[in-house]
């Protein structure tokens, strides 16, 4: 045995019995820490004192019998000691929870019973507790476990498993595990096995399964061998785990790493783009056209990297109007062009970055004045639309399709198509003002004209109010 102290109870009202008990346990030098009572009603007192790990009781007590004990020993093992030729007293004990009995003898042989059925018993007590925590760990953890025997038939499923799956126990319970495997003939993304990433740098392999109702999700899978003493394979667990947030998880950072790939690349090429530019335009002289792209081109970087502040005020944007109007003057009356202001003599004040605005306006007026035939106009119609200051760019430039007027806005292609179509000047001028509207809170987008030809750049800015002095008229400026 092992070198263990076992905690006794012996209940016995005889004291001859007693004695010979001890006798027993001091000849034999067995591992008994013992305490010896001789009623039920000690018995009771000296469980709920502590603690033992078993009890081998008389049958027969003063006050009673060892059925009494049976039931406030709870957890703890009873061996019942029952006279000579009382089998079916035993027998009865044993179906009332003992966990055996023993049948006394006149010449007190049944004490050499006593060590191995001892042993036994505690052990088997043991394994139980061990089989209870177990039970209880597998029913009552997040993971789906369910056990087949060797043939593949499911015996065993927690409520997890039912839950995951969506079958009640009866249900599943002998049927074969081929139901929880999707078949050969499956779309490729619902393939049987895949790879997926598990905490950290590792891969896994990972499967999908079935549910009752048909669906399929993906997950992980651990399985297991069950041995028996001997052994020999008598059963597998399997412990699956639904990994379908996961892989979701997966796949939006492949499609974020995807785009983010996308954008790098896009970004070195539009620098490699810029700084042949601005190398050709130094070669050539051009040494305000190459600050500009400079600038401009510091202002997307500044953009891509969240580093602009706006710097808000309340100004009049009609001041603003007349400023971008009056610089970009020269250019107008190189080009032959007119510039016509249709604002009314109102004060249209917004709470904006002046700066940032001045910016939008001058790359949109600058644009449509580029691609204004000559000799032609442009005009700039400022509206009080309500929340929003509403402002639309007139010019008479070839009309834009849907899909170009996107492109424009919106993707960092345009601004390669126009560097290498030797417009470098409007290439980062749409990008800047599309950005800078819409850290305003605005919107921005283009419409074609009712004309032959002409399009019309829009753009909205929240506005802070609006002060209205003098009717609607027309400011036309010729030059």
């Amino acid at each position: 045995m092992n070198n263990v102290n076992y905690k006794v109870l012996l209940v016995e009202d005889n004291e001859i019995e007693q004695h010979a008990f001890e006798r027993f346990v001091e000849s034999h030098e067995l591992p008994y820490d013992s305490i010896i009572v001789g009623s039920v009603s000690e018995a009771q007192r000296a469980l709920n004192s502590g603690k033992f790990d078993i009890v081998i009781s008389d049958h027969n007590l003063g006050d009673g019998t060892a059925f009494d004990i049976l039931e406030f020993a709870k957890n703890t093992p009873v061996i019942v000691v029952t006279g000579a030729g009382d089998e079916e007293t035993a027998v009865k004990a044993w179906k009332a929870g003992a966990y055996d009995y023993i049948i006394k003898d006149l010449d007190q042989n049944y004490l050499k019973a006593i060590p191995i059925t001892v042993e036994n018993a505690v052990k088997h007590n043991m394994v139980e507790k061990k089989l209870e925590l177990l039970s209880g760990a597998i029913r009552s953890t997040e993971d789906s476990v369910y056990i087949t025997d060797m043939k593949g038939e499911i015996i065993f499923v927690n409520k997890a498993f039912c839950k995951t799956y969506g079958y009640n126990e009866e249900e599943i319970v002998g049927k074969n595990s081929s139901v929880l495997w999707i078949g050969r003939n499956q779309a490729d993304n619902t393939r049987s096995v895949f790879q997926t990433r598990t905490v950290g740098s590792g891969w896994e392999v990972g499967f999908y399964h079935r549910r009752k109702d048909e669906s399929i999700f993906p997950i992980s899978l651990s399985r297991s061998t069950i041995k028996d003493s001997n052994r020999n394979d008598v059963a597998i667990v399997g412990v699956a785990r639904d990994i379908s947030e996961r892989i979701l998880i997966e796949d939006e950072l492949r499609t974020t790493s995807l785009k983010l790939q996308k954008r790098n690349q896009s970004q070195n090429e539009i620098a490699i783009i810029v700084t042949e530019t601005i190398r050709k335009l130094l070669d050539d002289g051009c040494i305000d056209q190459a600050s500009k792209i400079i600038c401009d081109y510091l202002d997307v970087l500044k953009i891509n990297a969240d580093m602009v502040e706006l710097e808000r005020t309340n100004f009049n944007f009609a001041v603003l109007v007349s400023q971008v109007e009056e610089a970009l003057a020269p250019l107008a009356a190189e080009k032959n062009i007119e510039i016509k202001c249709l604002n009314p003599d109102s004060e249209f004040i917004v709470n904006a970055d002046y700066n940032r605005m001045m910016q939008v306006l001058s790359n949109l007026l600058y644009r449509a004045i580029i691609s204004s035939s000559s000799p032609n106009s442009v005009t700039v119609k400022v509206t009080d639309n309500s929340s929003v200051l509403a402002v639309e760019i007139y010019d008479s430039g070839p009309p834009l399709q849907q899909n170009e007027i996107h492109r424009i806005v919106n993707s960092s292609d345009w601004i390669k198509e126009q560097f290498r179509s030797g417009r470098e000047e409007l290439a980062l001028g749409l990008r800047i003002a599309k950005e800078f509207v819409e850290m305003h809170g605005g919107r921005i987008w283009t419409e074609s004209s009712n004309e032959e030809r002409g399009n019309i750049f829009c753009f909205t800015i929240p506005k802070s109010r609006l002060s209205r002095k003098v009717a609607t008229g027309v400011n036309s400026v010729k030059v």
